[in-house]
């Protein structure tokens, strides 16, 4: 199978978060990269005013070294990544952004307004950048497996198994038959309910998590096709997985394993889903009625219509007559 975890460059002049898009790389950089990456962070106005040989001399790199960090976070070399830095200083300039405040996120001294405000953006920012980064190529071949699969594993851990749980209920809803695991012990034994043809979606937003990047493997050496969800540009889950959809959420001082993150997830998720029902609009449309008719059935609407209804009605004679 095609291995679609490297990320493409299709989207690339069009980042709405340039900076935090760098950000969330900085762990997945080489030493190079990783130097000229902090110089950008610190200064990002300063630097979208340098040419490409006084950001190699400021980064104490080279030229050939600049031009490749512009293609490793997705550009076709300088001059777009330039362009696109620009933008984005401006656009921060115009609503009266400073890098600051996006780099510490919440701090100490912010009051209640401030946090409200900082966190609102940051989750409609992790959506409309996780839109925008997702490679179409990648979720269309996610859309393939998941379409061809008789059985589809789901794993995360922690907030990621919040996501694979939802996910499985949206599966199951649409007629797929979708497991998930948040546990690496009831995955592994778990392991023959999937073979080749069938694919695995992990859910990792650091992609370094030692428990998920396991199951991923065991899975791939089985023939399973593994699709992975994650915010890393590279990392050990990237390394194992045959397609790869890149999310975009900044994780900051108090926000560690962040909505932000998980909302950038299910966005991803939903697409997903949203695309294949498409693919089987009527089979689909079927099994959600069945559903939606079982649920209902539960409903405590319905029970208090019933109720409504014995009342209205008047009560029928005894046979006695009384």
């Amino acid at each position: 199978m095609t291995n679609l975890a490297t990320p493409l460059a299709h989207n690339a002049g069009q980042i709405i978060d340039l900076l935090g898009h760098i950000r969330n790389s900085l762990s997945a950089f080489h030493a190079t990269e990783l130097a000229i990456a902090n110089c950008i962070l610190q200064d990002p106005v300063q630097v979208s005013q340098m040419n490409i040989s006084k950001l190699a001399d400021h980064s104490d790199t080279s030229v050939a070294s600049v031009v490749r960090f512009s293609k490793t976070i997705g550009y076709k070399g300088f001059p777009e990544f330039r362009m696109a830095l620009v933008g984005e200083v401006s656009r921060m300039g115009e609503k009266g952004i400073i890098s600051s405040e996006l780099d510490s996120g919440i701090t100490v001294e912010d009051s209640a307004s401030e946090i409200i405000r900082k966190i609102a953006a940051a989750d409609a920012l992790a959506i409309q950048s996780t839109a925008q980064r997702l490679d179409v190529q990648s979720f269309t071949a996610a859309v393939d497996a998941w379409e061809k699969a008789k059985t589809i594993g789901l794993f995360g851990v922690a907030s990621g198994g919040f996501v694979a749980q939802d996910l499985q209920l949206k599966l199951n809803r649409q007629g797929k038959n979708a497991i998930a695991w948040g546990d690496i012990h009831n995955a592994l034994t778990s392991l023959s309910l999937l073979g080749p043809g069938d694919a695995l979606v992990a859910i990792s937003h650091s992609g370094t998590t030692v428990d998920t990047v396991d199951v991923m493997q065991e899975f791939k050496n089985r023939g399973v096709t593994i699709i992975l969800i994650t915010n890393a540009l590279r990392s050990p889950a990237t390394a194992v997985a045959d397609i790869v959809l890149f999310t975009s959420a900044r994780e900051t001082t108090f926000r560690s394993g962040a909505t932000a993150s998980r909302i950038a997830q299910l966005t991803v998720v939903d697409c997903l889903c949203v695309a294949l029902a498409q693919r089987n609009w009527s089979g689909t449309r079927a099994a959600l009625d069945e559903s939606r008719a079982a649920v209902g059935s539960r409903s405590g609407r319905k029970m208090v219509e019933g109720n409504s209804r014995r009342s209205d009605q008047k009560p029928s004679r005894s046979r006695g007559g009384k």
